[in-house]
């Protein structure tokens, strides 16, 4: 069990937001000032949280140029340090499309993909389920009735990302295209420390909150101690006594809505207690290589035209 992280040398954040060179005007960087989640977190966590954030343009931006740097730099950056923050990679009306069906979909019964997990006040509401990962008590796949503007948010074709948008391609350039599972796992008012876990051997983890995420709302918390898979298949184990010198030992991705963390699915991490008096759901997609079932991924059902609020 890795040691707790020391807190020393707090200081207060304002904005875990790297200002990248692909950022737009300052009308975008006022919006996103805007948004921005206030917190208490260690000096080495807010230095490294601006190391791996990135500002992503506007949805109505259609700059192939500024689209290529922005994934280029996500790429670096988590060929790095194995976490990427994109910023403003959802808009209002598209969290409050996906909030709604989870809502609708929210179940505490404990006898299917849609219920309670555990007994710490964390539930899951599973939207998808590719068969690689359905277990010997679940027997839940494909799509789950209701969550059809989520998919087609996702992978929309009718809009500028063109079924591929910034995240996408990130996930893409490592070979990840297999979605094995999409859920919105909701840490509830009084929830505890999840344990350390991984995803998965090989894949990236991508979150999006669809609240913002303070300190006290129990942001997810990666462990760089803990040696793991390198994001390529033949370059061994990383972390540990190998990572990059000015990673920290344990970092939480407090961020605001509308942003998305990306990071290696053989990471160890856990979600944190949620201390405030406030649900905290995430939106969760587990990205990985190709599977003998990738026919019926995600990648294969027809997207349906998005509705908004």
């Amino acid at each position: 069990m890795p040691k707790k992280n020391k807190r020393n040398n707090k200081k207060k954040i304002t904005q875990p937001i790297n200002q990248s060179q692909a950022t737009s005007s300052a009308n975008e960087t006022k919006t996103s000032s805007s948004s921005v989640v206030t917190q208490t977190l260690t000096l080495s966590e807010q230095t490294f949280l601006q190391k791996v954030s990135l500002q992503c343009i506007p949805p109505t931006t259609k700059n192939k140029t500024q689209i290529n740097a922005i994934v280029q730099q996500a790429t670096t950056i988590l060929e790095k340090y194995h976490m990427v923050i994109l910023h403003n990679t959802l808009t209002p009306e598209e969290i409050t499309a996906i909030e709604s069906e989870y809502k609708a979909l929210l179940d505490f019964k404990g006898d299917s993909a849609i219920g309670e997990k555990d007994a710490s006040k964390r539930s899951g509401t599973r939207f998808y389920n590719c068969k690689c990962q359905v277990g010997p008590a679940c027997t839940f796949n494909g799509w789950k009735c209701g969550s059809e503007n989520t998919k087609s948010l996702l992978h929309s074709t009718n809009n500028w990302k063109k079924g591929t948008s910034i995240w996408e391609r990130v996930t893409n350039h490592f070979g990840f295209q297999h979605i094995a599972r999409v859920e919105v796992v909701t840490s509830h008012p009084g929830c505890r420390n999840q344990g350390w876990h991984t995803d998965g051997s090989h894949g990236l983890t991508v979150i999006f909150p669809l609240v913002d995420v303070d300190l006290r709302k129990g942001p997810t918390q990666m462990d760089f101690d803990t040696p793991f898979n390198s994001l390529y298949e033949d370059r061994g184990k990383v972390g540990g006594k190998k990572k990059s010198n000015d990673a920290p030992s344990y970092a939480k991705a407090a961020m605001p809505k509308g942003s998305v963390v990306l990071f290696n699915a053989n990471m160890s991490h856990r979600g944190t207690a949620n201390l405030s008096k406030s649900s905290r759901p995430i939106l969760v997609l587990d990205c990985s290589l190709r599977c003998q079932h990738e026919s019926e991924s995600i990648w294969d059902v027809e997207h349906i035209p998005l509705v908004l609020p």
